[in-house]
């Protein structure tokens, strides 16, 4: 996109080595972002579209379906359900379901995904209890990687103490959770289905709670649309499975594979330690997705002064049933601005969004994906980070952020016009 060649600072994900993610512009490399993360338990998908792990410090630059590539920026997130791909472990109990190792490739590549076999027309499922953070009211996201064998459908739950639970219903051919209801004291919150190929569909959906200090997951192979112990027309369906995770937050974060115990992965830390200066006129450009909630207020961008006077923010929202990013700003008096509030739910998550923030003395206009959905003042000029020494923060080193997907990112040292601005962000 030749808007693109305009930007004073361009990052596309692409290159990289151990600790480090370059940008496109400037070439000279001033402005490339230094990266950490801990551990070894981070998975992404590779060209080849398969789940693969990276190591410490290593970038991930997730290729979704083969598509463009993203670099995932991840809060620390643990995998409560044990034994994650041993299906036909003691770990996890079977009414009327037999569970064979090892009989097709899964999504990593491998001969490791568990057929689970019906045997009787009664109810059949296969469960396992998670211990959740505490004996409290959670918001929590069950997923589970799933392939069709015999039968149309696939019925999934997650329990309290019985009969407080959700509800959810996968049909294979139409490819949709077309049921998802909650009884007792749960709620149902969102589903999503995600295709990764071969035939693999990765199924999750959240919910809050009760005050059990466990949640139990459950699944059946189904020839109709019933759930867990409804009866079913034959004794014979089955599917593959593979790759459970039960998490405390809202929306499911890239796989984390369990065995005898939880397995935590820790975060991503991106930032931009090469500070650069902006004139009075600026636009910040974002193509990303956000899939993962915790909290109110947490940053998921900032561009902030040494004296943290001057600055340019993305916060997280939620409001009733609403997730949603914020905008706000500092203009040079020191007052901070919601340029975005709080309460307009203008930029949601569990999609793919682009963003383009323009700031021009004391007015400022935002467009998202094609159209302009805020224009305004405020008290004092922008001037947000003119002649300032600016840091580019992706991760505000928290441990609990969201999980995000970043596309492209720009800084333009000029207010774009409305054409442009309009281009730049039409999906």
């Amino acid at each position: 996109m030749a808007i693109l060649d305009k930007a004073k600072f361009l990052l596309i994900p692409s290159g990289y080595k151990s600790a480090k993610v370059y940008s496109i512009f400037p070439s000279s490399g001033a402005f490339d972002f230094t990266f950490a993360r801990t551990g070894d338990d981070a998975t992404r998908q590779n060209v080849s579209g398969l789940i693969e792990t990276k190591s410490a410090n290593i970038p991930r630059l997730n290729h979704y379906n083969g598509g463009c590539p993203s670099l995932l920026i991840e809060g620390s997130r643990t995998n409560r359900q044990i034994r994650s791909e041993e299906f036909d472990n003691a770990e996890w109990g079977k009414v009327n379901i037999t569970a064979t190792a090892n009989q097709i490739t899964s999504p990593d590549g491998t001969t490791n995904a568990d057929k689970i076999l019906r045997t009787s027309t009664s109810a059949a499922y296969i469960q396992d209890a998670s211990l959740k953070v505490s004996a409290a009211v959670h918001q929590m996201t069950t997923s589970v990687f799933v392939k069709q064998g015999e039968g149309d459908y696939f019925a999934l739950r997650s329990t309290g103490t019985y009969p407080n639970r959700v509800d959810a219903k996968f049909q294979f051919s139409t490819k949709t959770i077309f049921s998802y209801t909650a009884t007792g004291t749960f709620t149902a919150g969102n589903t999503k289905v995600e295709e990764y190929g071969n035939g693999w569909f990765r199924l999750q959906f959240d919910y809050t709670t009760d005050t059990a200090s466990t949640i139990s997951a459950t699944f059946s192979p189904r020839s109709s649309n019933g759930v867990i112990d409804a009866t079913n027309p034959t004794s014979t369906s089955f599917v593959y499975l593979w790759g459970c995770q039960v998490e405390q937050l809202v929306g499911a974060s890239t796989y984390i594979k369990t065995e005898a115990d939880m397995v935590t992965r820790n975060f991503d830390d991106c930032v931009n330690t090469s500070t650069f200066t902006l004139g009075a006129d600026a636009t910040f450009y974002f193509d990303f997705e956000i899939d993962t909630f915790t909290a109110s207020f947490q940053r998921l961008y900032a561009a902030t002064n040494a004296g943290l006077t001057k600055y340019l923010r993305l916060n997280t929202k939620k409001d009733g049933t609403n997730y949603f990013a914020y905008v706000r700003a500092a203009s040079n008096n020191g007052t901070a601005n919601s340029l975005i509030t709080s309460s307009e739910n203008l930029i949601p998550f569990f999609q793919r969004n682009k963003l383009a923030i323009r700031l021009f003395g004391n007015s400022f206009k935002i467009f998202l994906n094609g159209s302009q959905i805020k224009a305004g003042t405020v008290t004092g000029d922008f001037d947000v980070l003119n002649g300032e020494a600016i840091v580019s923060d992706f991760a505000e080193s928290t441990s609990s952020n969201s999980t995000r997907k970043l596309f492209a990112h720009a800084i333009f040292d000029e207010a774009l016009t409305t054409s442009e601005l309009t281009t730049l962000t039409t999906l």
